[in-house]
């Protein structure tokens, strides 16, 4: 049998909850069926895993059995989806694991981030000095730091800049608008032919078309940035050398096609605003909000630090900053980027204790319900980073019942990019910079509210005021 839960009429009374924040509506849903937990969207089985326990069923004990990624139909019509993606690729297979070996070899390896170390510190001090020239001017803080970390991302896959922080480049809104439209078509791909899965051999217009346009728009991002690549290379003799340049031409060295390094580069970037950037804006949100905090934060970076206002911080010393460290790991449990970690598939038909899987089920693990149980974490709404300083749970995967990057053989292999990226930026911020909110509004009542989507980001800008500290 399969796992108990809501039957039609009950999921129709919720839709508008699972239309804005499916990852609550489920969490009600398992508090009444349990937390492992099965319903029929048209013809489609689902099934929920809403505790530490379940979730450690599906990464650990039948992770090979759930490795399959459940694709909607228009990303079935990308063309060779199945050999152009990482966290698309259907199944495991030989083409996903070159593309993971190449990647954590050349961007998520420690050695990789490490070297990268000089890259952040360069991209962090455009913004900086951005911002200084903006004291006492509102600015949006979210754009700020987006556009940093699309910057480093960038830099790390192709060399160069994607975006201009002062907006003054025109072509650089072109690129933020593609990729936000890219992000949109994505968390809006679900169609009829996903509910009623033999209508995917009507080959809908609809969905072709979608997936068309993802396509389309993937390769004007990228496509030019490749050629114009493939050229330099060919004029310099180093189409086949191994140049120990960036991702870009390690991929082009490994004779990737055009399609295939354009689609990988966007699931990159778009992977790493996801984490980065979103997990910074929370932070910061948190700390402003908690002034307290903040101070602690700022004196314990401070201690550690040595220079004046216009030495930059260097990233090795707030691996040391423990109470800083216990702040991004509970922005990442209290806002956790990816409420419902991407879906799986089961491949096979398989047993979760007494209940039948059956094959080609889609897998949803909530995590923001792990994350936010009170059996797990004491006063579990509340920003207290104190909870992690004399813990060992950690986001590596092994702690089930604290899992962001999800775990297993599919979980986000750039978690330590991740890392390094949230700290250097946010570091710097508070660092440099006194933060107050526009007409004098109390930090305390800062809009909190959330909007989900690929991931759940804050729902209204983070307008801040900058003004220099004084040392």
């Amino acid at each position: 049998k399969l796992p108990p839960g809501p039957n039609a009429l009950q999921l129709l009374r919720k839709v508008s909850e699972f239309r804005n924040k499916p990852h609550i509506a489920i969490t009600t849903l398992a508090k009444l069926y349990g937390p492992i937990m099965s319903f029929h969207l048209g013809t489609q089985v689902v099934i929920i895993a809403s505790s530490s326990s379940a979730a450690k069923q599906i990464f650990k004990t039948h992770d090979q059995n759930f490795s399959g990624r459940y694709l909607t139909s228009v990303f079935c019509k990308l063309p060779t989806i199945e050999h152009c993606s990482l966290a698309m690729s259907r199944e495991c297979n030989a083409t996903w694991k070159l593309l993971r070996d190449v990647t954590q070899n050349v961007i998520f390896s420690s050695k990789s981030v490490h070297s990268k170390a000089c890259t952040r510190k360069a991209k962090v001090a455009e913004m900086v000095e951005y911002i200084r020239s903006k004291a006492g001017e509102t600015v949006d803080l979210e754009d700020l730091m987006n556009s940093t970390i699309y910057n480093i991302i960038s830099d790390v896959l192709v060399s160069r800049n994607l975006v201009d922080i002062t907006r003054e480049d025109e072509g650089d809104g072109k690129v933020r608008a593609v990729v936000r439209e890219i992000i949109d078509l994505v968390s809006s791909s679900v169609g009829l032919s996903d509910l009623f899965p033999v209508l995917r051999k009507l080959n809908l217009p609809s969905t072709k078309r979608k997936a068309m346009e993802i396509h389309g728009k993937i390769m004007y991002i990228w496509e030019d940035i490749v050629k114009e690549r493939r050229s330099e290379k060919r004029d310099r003799g180093l189409v086949d050398a191994n140049s120990g340049g960036d991702f870009l031409d390690v991929m082009i060295e490994n004779g990737f096609p055009d399609d295939q390094i354009c689609n990988v580069t966007m699931e990159l970037l778009a992977a790493g605003m996801d984490t980065s950037g979103i997990t910074s804006v929370w932070l910061m949100v948190e700390l402003i909000k908690n002034p307290h905090i903040l101070r602690r934060v700022r004196d314990e970076i401070a201690s550690a630090f040595e220079g004046d206002d216009r030495t930059l911080i260097d990233e090795s010393i707030l691996s040391d900053s423990h109470y800083f460290q216990a702040c991004i790991k509970e922005t990442l449990r209290l806002h956790i980027p990816g409420p419902l970690l991407m879906p799986r598939r089961a491949i096979e038909t398989c047993k979760i204790d007494d209940y039948v899987i059956p094959k080609d089920s889609v897998i949803l693990v909530n995590a923001w319900a792990i994350s936010m149980d009170p059996d797990t974490w004491k006063d579990a709404t509340s920003f207290n980073p104190d909870r992690f300083l004399e813990s060992k749970i950690d986001f590596r995967g092994n702690h089930f019942e604290y899992i962001p990057f999800g775990s297993g053989r599919r979980m986000c292999p750039g978690f330590n990019l991740a890392l390094k990226d949230i700290q250097i930026v946010v570091a710097s911020l508070v660092h440099y910079f006194d933060w107050s909110l526009p007409n004098g509004m109390d930090p305390t009542q800062i809009d909190m509210a959330d909007k989900f989507g690929t991931v759940l980001k804050k729902e209204t800008p983070l307008l801040l005021i900058p003004s220099l500290k004084k040392y």
